[in-house]
């Protein structure tokens, strides 16, 4: 009876798309064959009548592009980031929509100050069919119970009659309790559905922690996957996930103002596959405008193809990564290797060079550990905040560990505090450089 839920809930949803004019499904059978045979020519060539369609839109049509109209190649348009967009807003409006065309997004930005945004109806369908059919290569279909743990601000939050439609269950993460983690626990476990968590990486390191305070064994679930987003997944995580699950757990990276930019697809492989067929990133110098080789880390940087109301021409999205174009998930499509959190909140050595975040990931390991924020206030000095029971026994340890990484000159404090606070988004900020903001 419940796959014949999940099957009707699928096929009604692709019913009403066909009697709108099918336009979510054209939108899915672009990005399908642009996926699925990007070194073909006719990949190639619709993605760049794609690109170049945007970029003869936004010079014709929106003030601050409007000085580039000259221009061929996208290299020679500038680097934009949230405070330009922030301070030149109305220049970023296309004059081609009127207000009544203009959906508003509004996120927290990527340090909690609000960043809002627009976008046009054809965009949104984009995104809806950019969510379809990652998903559903992921192993998550339509119809299909979708378990959704986020900060659900009054502006994320769905019509009770579209979470219903759409068979998602919503957690608030800033309620997690062991008690609220109980329920949630229970509630998987006694749902035949198919079902697929999508959630914070925080969030799903609490879950684990939970489980490992009641020394649980494997929980009962008919989940096809889990898909953390937003932070990084430490391994310590995702072993601990596929312990009590036992299903794939795949990473997903996107933002609420552009949508899905790339996601792993296959648990034996952790690179992340890039959205070509929404989206044309680059890969630049952290302190250049510069394109790095394959395999070095930079700023992320993207154009989003599809949203006219308000284009983002080279768009720092304040995160870092690094490509590989030698995965064969899809034939020939580039795919991250590693993304990092954001820019800002990078973590240098005491020689001035980037270290992964994936390195202070490490501190999750520390099981006794609930919350921790690690600090660059000087070149040479950090502070490690901690929220456990009771002080460490091996202190010491950790210092050699992250000496071993930032340099054996590196003065590391611990600091025990009682909570790590959240951002207005609901995620906690893992690191935090004082010193490289103000320099």
């Amino acid at each position: 009876m419940i796959k014949l839920i999940e099957y009707t809930r699928k096929k009604t949803f692709w019913f009403l798309d066909f009697l709108k004019g099918s336009k979510v499904r054209v939108h899915y059978d672009e990005i399908k064959f642009i996926m699925e045979n990007y070194t073909t020519h006719e990949s190639t060539e619709l993605r760049a009548e794609n690109l170049h369609k945007l970029l003869t839109h936004a010079t014709s049509s929106c003030t601050f592009y409007k000085p580039y109209g000259d221009f061929i190649d996208l290299s020679d348009f500038p680097i934009i980031n949230q405070s330009i967009i922030r301070e030149k807003f109305q220049q970023f409006n296309s004059d081609k929509f009127d207000q009544s065309e203009k959906y508003e997004m509004t996120t927290s930005g990527s340090s909690g100050t609000p960043f809002k945004t627009v976008q046009d109806k054809n965009k949104k369908l984009r995104n809806t069919a950019d969510t379809i059919y990652f998903k559903q290569k992921a192993g998550f279909e339509i119809g299909s119970r979708l378990y959704y743990i986020r900060n659900w601000l009054t502006r994320h939050r769905r019509p009770w009659i579209t979470t219903i439609m759409r068979n998602i269950v919503t957690l608030e993460v800033t309620e997690f309790t062991d008690s609220y983690i109980s329920d949630f626990i229970q509630k998987v476990e006694k749902d035949d559905s198919t079902q697929v968590i999508i959630s914070y990486s925080s969030a799903l390191r609490e879950i684990c922690l939970y489980l490992d305070k009641i020394e649980s064994g494997p929980i009962k679930n008919n989940l096809s996957c889990i898909i953390a987003m937003a932070e990084g997944l430490s391994e310590t995580t995702r072993k601990s996930l596929k312990k009590y699950f036992n299903t794939d757990v795949l990473v997903r990276y996107s933002n609420s103002e552009n949508g899905i930019f790339s996601i792993q697809l296959a648990d034996d492989n952790r690179n992340l596959q890039i959205n070509c067929a929404s989206y044309y990133i680059e890969i630049l110098h952290p302190e250049k405008d510069e394109p790095v080789e394959d395999g070095e880390i930079g700023r992320i940087v993207i154009t989003d193809i599809f949203n006219y109301c308000m284009p983002f021409i080279r768009y720092d999205t304040g995160d870092l990564g690094c490509i590989t174009k030698n995965d064969d998930y899809f034939d020939g499509t580039p795919a991250f290797e590693l993304v990092e959190g954001r820019k800002m909140d990078a973590i240098y050595n005491t020689e001035g060079k980037i270290i992964s975040s994936f390195i202070i990931l490490q501190i999750q390991t520390y099981s006794t550990i609930k919350q921790f924020q690690f600090i660059q206030d000087g070149i040479r000095t950090y502070t490690l905040k901690l929220n456990m029971d009771k002080r460490m026994e091996n202190e010491l340890e950790l210092v050699i560990l992250f000496k071993s990484y930032l340099g054996e000159d590196a003065d590391i404090k611990i600091e025990y505090v009682n909570e790590i606070p959240q951002l207005s988004s609901g995620k906690r900020r893992l690191t935090v450089n004082n010193y490289y903001k103000m320099n």
